[in-house]
């Protein structure tokens, strides 16, 4: 395990703060309350880098997916296997797919076969109020898999009498409906959404089929408050080359069921408490149509997450104290993976097929943290205490500070520690040119950060260092003479990166041609010690990506939105025909919006995505669609 001594990092911040100063001095910045700490803190306090996607802002974007928003945050690495969300991987500062924590409203939801599932959630973007992130590790908030970030979606709050339909319709057959309403009886809101969006593909094999459901219900009992929350997801795609380049006729069918249940209480000192449990069905086709002799059959697994937890926080004057605990359980019955069963579970809807390997593990997380706010200083430190099935503890401790030079600028810094157990696809999958390995051992790392924040009149923005030590850091990789990738745990690994933004909103009243401006960089540098391997995933990182935007007004009821990103990624990929090992080659891509307003409650929107019809390789050997045009209505109609 990684260790700094806790007071040893208390020491060396203290020690940086600036010896010269008005006392009277205050960072102001903007009260805005997010929930990316257990216990919700203000903005302007915050010693992190916290980046808030609100309802607005995701319906200006040309995206109308979750995957597509995200595409458009500096430091997230969205690498899209298929179109409008059919599958992605999300990554953070450089690190894996497998190193980001999911939570749906705040409850942790990633999947644990693979990383590959995560983003399988049964909410469409039209569901969410908005989106909150925090940049770099978070484990001693959220628990282990909040390695290098942590993504927390929040939906639509129940509580208004809504009802909301959509249609949208664009090129390879792309068709999407939608609906929603809301209903608040008194005693109970309601949020209730269906959603389906389907396409041909743009070419061969890349077809897919997505429903979404999703419910969210509140009510007041007594002195407790409950939310419940209910999602169901069914999707089939075609997944072209999606995880090995030889066989481009791959299939890949999902369902997903999600349940939680929370109830808070208490005003000042107050208690919230939920359980949630999820279960995943995947069936993975190597040839979807025609199966050669040797082929032994699909894949099949079933993955259960289930877990509780109980977060008690406590203000005083000068800041609070919250206490968590949790218990979590994960299993999975699969046909491959796992350990070998005595007596193999049958697969439900399929003749003759059978779950043959089972796999569960549990895990207990004590977190426990105070925050000290002093005028200008704001202090948090807090540690995480989990313990696994085998009996060993861990320890991993966190430290965050900020302090306000001035009206306009804070400086920040923290050190946090943080852990991300494998996945069982990790630990067990055995392919025809990939090898799991049992033997894993979690990945754990400390990361150290700095920065500054500020905002200047209708300017603000942040610039930010840091570097993470990882330590049993997990990839596939193989020798450059070999064709078998093999999950190992490489030695260690270093990762440096600069992250600059900046954004300027007009003022009220002001008459300039543009509403928002918005401009980001990051710049990764990873550097591993250990024996030579290609990488699958871990070294392919961003090295350099950047992010612009433009809103631009057309009309008073019309305006348009220009996205551009250019990513230059560091890694190569196998190319299938050759055999050669090649670099991935820069490339930018242009993303056009325009959103009308008809009449009140009525709206017209079209997008086009890779507007400049850019041919790039986001992943080796798998296809990505060209310029992709779509249009649609959607009519709101408030209730009484």
């Amino acid at each position: 395990m990684l260790r700094l001594p806790l007071l040893t990092c208390i020491f060396v911040f203290f020690i940086m703060l600036p010896l010269r100063g008005n006392s009277t001095d205050t960072l102001k910045i903007g009260e805005v309350t997010v929930s990316s700490e257990r216990s919700p803190a203000v903005y302007s306090r915050l010693s992190r880098i916290v980046t808030v996607i609100g309802h607005e802002q995701i319906r200006e974007k040309p995206a109308d997916n979750i995957q597509g928003i995200l595409e458009y945050v500096t430091t997230i690495d969205i690498r899209q296997r298929g179109s409008h969300g059919v599958q992605a991987d999300l990554s953070m500062r450089g690190g894996s797919f497998e190193q980001v924590l999911l939570l749906l409203n705040g409850v942790k939801i990633n999947d644990p076969q693979t990383g590959h599932h995560n983003f399988n959630i049964p909410v469409d973007g039209l569901d969410i109020e908005r989106i909150e992130i925090l940049e770099g590790p978070g484990s001693r908030i959220y628990g282990p898999n909040a390695f290098s970030g942590a993504v927390n979606i929040i939906t639509r709050e129940p509580g208004e009498n809504i009802l909301t339909g959509s249609i949208k319709g664009g090129q390879y057959g792309f068709r999407k409906i939608y609906f929603s309403g809301g209903l608040d009886t008194g005693p109970l809101a309601s949020y209730l959404s269906v959603g389906n969006s389907t396409s041909g593909g743009f070419t061969d094999n890349t077809d897919f089929n997505a429903l979404n459901i999703f419910y969210r219900g509140s009510a007041d009992a007594g002195p407790a408050s409950v939310d419940i929350q209910a999602g169901y997801i069914d999707k089939g795609f075609g997944a072209n080359s999606f995880y090995s380049p030889l066989y481009p006729e791959q299939y890949e069918k999902i369902s997903s069921t999600f349940l939680n249940l929370s109830v808070q209480t208490g005003n000042q000192i107050s208690l919230r408490q939920s359980a949630w449990i999820r279960r995943h069905y995947d069936r993975f086709e190597l040839f979807r149509y025609e199966r050669p002799d040797w082929y032994g059959g699909h894949n099949y697994h079933m993955t259960d997450l289930a877990g509780t937890n109980a977060m008690l926080d406590i203000p005083w004057s000068t800041g609070n104290f919250s206490l968590g605990a949790e218990i979590q359980t994960e299993r999975i019955f699969s046909s491959v993976l796992g350990e070998k069963l005595d007596n193999p579970r049958p697969v439900s809807d399929e003749e003759d097929v059978f779950y043959n390997y089972f796999k569960q593990r549990n895990q207990l997380n004590l977190t426990g943290s105070g925050t000290i706010i002093l005028d200008k200083l704001a202090f948090t430190s807090g540690m995480l205490v989990t313990r696994n099935d085998s009996g060993d503890w861990g320890l991993y401790q966190g430290t965050d500070v900020s302090y306000g030079l001035s009206d306009h600028i804070g400086w920040f810094a923290s050190y946090n520690q943080s852990l991300r157990i494998p996945s069982f696809t990790e630990m067990y999958y055995i392919g025809p040119v990939h090898r799991g390995n049992p033997g894993l051992k979690p990945e754990e790392a400390g990361t150290l950060e700095t920065g500054l924040r500020y905002r200047v009149n209708n300017w603000h923005g942040h610039l930010a260092a840091f570097n993470r030590r990882g330590k049993n850091i997990i990839d596939w990789v193989r020798k450059e003479e070999e064709l078998i990738w093999e999950s190992r745990n490489i030695t260690s690994l270093d990762t440096y990166g600069l992250e600059l933004e900046i954004q300027w909103n007009r003022p009220e009243g002001g008459s300039f041609p543009v509403t928002n401006l918005k401009a980001g960089y990051a710049f990764l540098d990873i550097s591993k010690q250990s024996e030579e391997y290609i990488s699958a995933y871990v070294l392919d990182h961003l090295k350099h990506k950047i992010v612009s935007g433009i809103i631009m007004p057309l009309h008073k009821s019309a305006q348009m939105v220009l996205m551009a990103v250019y990513q230059n990624r560091a890694g190569t990929y196998t190319e299938v025909f050759t055999g050669r090992e090649v670099a991935y080659d820069p490339f930018i891509l242009l993303d056009l919006g325009i959103n009308i307003t008809i009449i009140d409650n009525l709206y017209f929107s079209a997008e086009a995505n890779n507007l400049l019809n850019t041919i790039y390789t986001d992943i080796g050997n798998v296809p990505v669609p060209g310029r992709w045009i779509k249009a649609g209505i959607s009519l709101t109609l408030p209730g009484r």
